[in-house]
């Protein structure tokens, strides 16, 4: 448990003169705080403090604690240079505080991976393996006994092959559940889609050294940019089956991460309702700084959901910067095509003073090519469940991967890596979907001048 000195803010920072608190607020999966005095010491900070601007940031899909820690801390010390090396002045009587969001977005934690106590449920390394049991038990849910047996199995081998990594995702994705209003969409769900995972797990094994070490997989969705990896060649994927089974190095843990994009989709939700949600209205109600929304990869899903689950806030939120979020391009649709309904998200326009900012990119790897592969359940399409030329490859493509579609004020832009300003005013768009092809290079491309721009954008308009 933590002690009473871990209440306060988890670090400070210097900015623009100012000693600048920075909080680190964690939950558990179900979206329970598991730093309440530090949440309450956050509060009573806001509320005291006399803040002009409060930054609330979610991390995404496979950070541990270390990773969340640092891309916050590079994210933010960028965001200052920038400023600094472009002569870009903060909004007069500037006094920031920093909010980072904390949630367990990794199935099976290395020992590396874990967090500190102040996280208040950090196991301790003789708890590890029961604590990976009992993520395994979750993974097993609903199976029959033989499969549940077979994915224990294929889970405790030192690594698999190709066809024993997609009997492994079959496992992990079952079918669409039916019962739901549009479980009549067809879903991507299929042998080849399962295939063409195992193909992106196999070509960065490929590439692995001959040790076998971890490979950017480890943080696969995470805001980790990792090498590209050679594609194998013919040689490298003939053997038995339908993908050469010489490629013997995916590791177990490497493809449960890649198969549990659902789990961790969900839990994003969970977050972002029952967790981030109230936060959010309490910083509302409790201070008069303006709230910016900062969510990369799941952090967008968390943030999207603390925005629109409440039924009323007490005030709007001054901004919402999306990083290449793992949600679906149709979330802001007010309405889908030839179905009825809206996305999911399609308050959460009304519910920020600025246009929602969002990129994308060509060069995201697990939002181009896997993301609509796996997440396509009934309740995926459009974030509906919320806890042509150049048209997305399928109905559950993502935004980041793709950029908005069928949002109403919604309009495709470039991301811009020069000092253009952004047209944030009233008769504007309400979504920009910016494409930054040009200069974010993968997934965990994430913090550049291009992305810290738009953030500057957003707090000086």
């Amino acid at each position: 448990m933590p002690s009473p000195s871990d209440a306060g803010p988890f670090r400070t920072i210097d900015a623009d003169g100012l000693s600048v608190p920075w909080y680190m607020i964690p939950f558990d999966e179900l979206g329970r705080c598991t730093g309440p005095l530090t949440r309450q010491a956050l509060l009573s900070d806001a509320q005291a403090g006399d803040y002009s601007d409060i930054y609330l940031f979610s991390h995404g899909w496979n950070n541990s604690w270390d990773y969340a820690i640092g891309r916050y801390e590079h994210f933010t010390a960028g965001y200052m240079q920038m400023r600094q090396e472009n002569h870009l002045p903060a909004p007069t009587s500037y006094k920031p505080l920093l909010v980072g969001i904390a949630w367990p977005s990794i199935i099976l934690l290395t020992e590396a991976e874990e967090p500190p106590e102040i996280a208040a449920g950090a196991p301790a390394h003789a708890d590890r393996e029961a604590l990976e049991r009992r993520e395994l038990e979750r993974l097993t849910h609903g199976l029959p006994d033989r499969l549940a047996t077979r994915l224990y199995e294929l889970a405790q081998r030192d690594a698999l092959t190709a066809t024993e990594a997609a009997e492994l995702g079959h496992l992990l994705t079952p079918d669409a559940v039916t019962g739901d209003p549009l479980a009549e969409i067809p879903s991507d769900t299929s042998a080849s889609a399962i295939d063409e995972v195992v193909v992106a797990l196999a070509e960065r094994s490929a590439a692995l050294p001959a040790s076998g070490a971890s490979s950017d997989l480890s943080q696969f969705g995470s805001a980790v940019a990792g090498p590209a990896a050679p594609t194998p060649g013919d040689a490298e994927l003939q053997g038995a089956g339908w993908l050469g089974d010489t490629v013997k190095r995916i590791l177990p843990r490497d493809a449960i991460r890649m198969f549990t994009v659902r789990q961790m989709k969900d839990r994003a939700g969970v977050v972002g309702a029952r967790g981030v949600a109230p936060l959010l209205v309490e910083l509302l109600r409790g201070s008069n700084a303006k709230i910016h929304l900062i969510g990369h990869s799941y952090g967008g899903k968390v943030v999207l959901t603390a925005l629109c689950v409440p039924p009323d806030l007490p005030r709007i939120v001054d901004s919402v910067l999306l990083l290449q979020p793992a949600v679906s391009h149709l979330c802001f649709a007010k309405n889908l095509r030839n179905r009825p309904g809206q996305g999911g998200y399609v308050a959460a326009a009304d519910r920020v003073r600025l246009p929602i900012l969002s990129t994308f990119s060509t060069h995201d790897f697990p939002l181009r090519r896997v993301f609509h592969l796996a997440l396509n359940r009934a309740g995926d399409l459009a974030e509906l469940k919320i806890a042509g030329p150049g048209d997305p490859p399928s109905i559950y493509a993502a935004l980041g991967g793709y950029g908005p579609r069928r949002a109403g004020e919604a309009v495709i832009d470039i991301l811009r890596d020069t000092k253009v300003r952004y047209d944030l005013g009233a008769a504007g768009p309400r979504i920009y979907g910016l494409n930054g092809s040009a200069t974010i290079g993968s997934h965990g491309d994430i913090s550049n001048f291009s992305t810290w721009y738009a953030l500057y954008n957003q707090v000086v308009s």
